[in-house]
């Protein structure tokens, strides 16, 4: 994290200029149009910086920076400040830091950084642009490869809206085609001119994409490095069916890595922090529920308000679950009796329909609201589960795993999901289940567990299926 944020380095500087000079603009507005509001300039031009630091390195705001068009690059300063402005209204308003605070002092300012930033961003990218159309500035890079895998090679390297370095040209090496064009680009060089055509100009790196063999690839990448050229080595093609790829270090060892969840380090701390501030809410709001359903559950069935069972968790590691007990208290016994009835088949998870272990008005209402679940929310907050993830299953339903079946529990499992907002209540297939979690995990996103939050608050009243 730290060596991304300081290779873009000139983008942080130029955003907290804007940043800064948004105060002062609003400072001035402020002076000459309200001159009765309190002004807290140098509290907002400390604090703010931090707060967009901060920001930028939980949600990884400069990564493609460069390759962003001039649209996505609005979309993402708008994404950014929101989340900016909502960590500085929740600090100054619901914390009550500088309560004196204007809000209209604070709208201006929100209005004033969008456009600077934006603008500022802009100007940088044009003198970036102009920086590295200078040969002494920029890279120059030939892409050697197949003459199957060259038009990909071209699209992806000359893809970038910014880049850093110039497409010097293209060779083909398992056939003689120089002068003819492939993508847009003329073929320059083949296995025989390359050494060269590379001697003949001024070329910094090269990026080979050759597949097959191992041995043919270096060879080359030697003959390439006696001469002092960077080599780059594409793994496209060995690699190409593995997904969310990354280059790294284990041990010592450099290694190419592949996962089927994408999350980073800064996004696995986003959606941690979510989680808890989540959880923090979620706990008290059980005790509130706790005080009005304990009576009547009481009353019902003589017994532990809670319900605690062993659940299995991310890789496989088991934790115990709690929620609000929703059915009598020999429910566990009379579960194998009903087994026959499950609407799962191969017993991979239990549905039943009128299940007749569940208590009788409270025990129905609390699972038809979905109540039941809110005392997972202490799960959340020890870090047992998270508060969007895939279902936890059983130890029970966890032994009859087929291997590919594993791969749901990838990620901590959830209050709700995917699945559940799928509509549960119709699904009878466990492999649709694997699939949409499958789904959920491969496609991450924050802005994804948000929607998944805000549908499964929509459906709380009709969900009438419970974990």
């Amino acid at each position: 994290m730290k060596k991304d944020l300081l290779r873009h380095l000139d983008f942080i500087v130029i955003d907290i200029l804007a940043i800064e000079y948004a105060l002062v603009l609003t400072c001035l507005l402020h002076r000459f149009w309200f001159p009765q509001d309190t002004m807290l300039s140098w509290q907002l031009a400390l604090l703010f910086p931090l707060i967009h630091l901060f920001q930028t390195a939980l949600f990884d705001a400069y990564d493609g920076v460069l390759r962003r068009g001039y649209m996505k690059e609005l979309s993402s300063i708008l994404r950014l400040k929101f989340f900016s402005f909502a960590t500085l209204m929740f600090l100054f308003y619901f914390l009550k830091m500088m309560p004196q605070l204007s809000q209209r002092m604070v709208a201006f300012y929100f209005v004033f950084c969008i456009p600077l930033t934006y603008c500022f961003r802009f100007l940088q990218k044009f003198y970036l642009r102009h920086r590295y159309n200078n040969m002494k500035y920029s890279r120059q890079i030939l892409v050697a490869a197949t003459k199957i895998n060259a038009q990909n090679m071209i699209r992806t390297v000359t893809g970038s809206a910014l880049r850093n370095y110039q497409f010097f040209g293209l060779a083909v090496l398992d056939q003689s085609m120089i002068g003819a064009t492939i993508g847009g680009v003329t073929v320059a060089a083949d296995r025989e001119t390359l050494i060269s055509y590379i001697k003949e100009h001024v070329i910094d790196e090269v990026l080979l994409d050759i597949p097959g063999p191992a041995e043919e690839t270096l060879c080359l990448a030697r003959q390439l490095l006696e001469m002092g050229v960077t080599v780059h080595i594409s793994l496209e093609d060995i690699c190409r069916s593995l997904p969310n790829r990354s280059i790294g270090e284990v041990f010592g060892c450099n290694v190419m890595t592949a996962s089927i969840s994408p999350l980073s380090f800064r996004q696995t701390l986003a959606k941690r922090l979510i989680d808890i501030a989540g959880a923090l809410v979620g706990c008290l709001l059980t005790l509130v529920i706790a005080v009005f359903i304990a009576p009547f559950l009481w009353l019902r069935s003589p017994g532990p308000l809670f319900f605690c069972q062993t659940r299995v968790g991310k890789s496989g590691r088991r934790f115990r679950l709690y929620k609000f007990r929703s059915m009598y208290m020999d429910a566990e016994a009379r579960k194998h009796e009903l087994m026959e009835k499950n609407r799962i088949k191969d017993g991979l998870m239990f549905k039943l329909e009128d299940d007749p272990r569940v208590i009788k008005g409270i025990g129905s209402f609390i699972r038809k609201t979905s109540l039941d679940e809110f005392p997972q929310f202490f799960n959340v907050l020890k870090g047992d589960m998270s508060i969007v993830g895939t279902r936890p299953p059983t130890v029970e339903e966890y032994e009859r795993y087929s291997p590919h079946h594993k791969r749901r529990l990838t990620m901590l499992p959830g209050i709700t999901g995917l699945w559940q907002i799928s509509g549960r209540s119709k699904i009878t297939d466990f492999e649709e289940v694997v699939r949409l979690d499958t789904e959920y995990i491969e496609n991450w996103s924050l802005s994804r567990d948000i929607k998944i939050i805000l549908k499964t608050i929509a459906k709380l009243p009709h969900s009438g299926d419970a974990f």
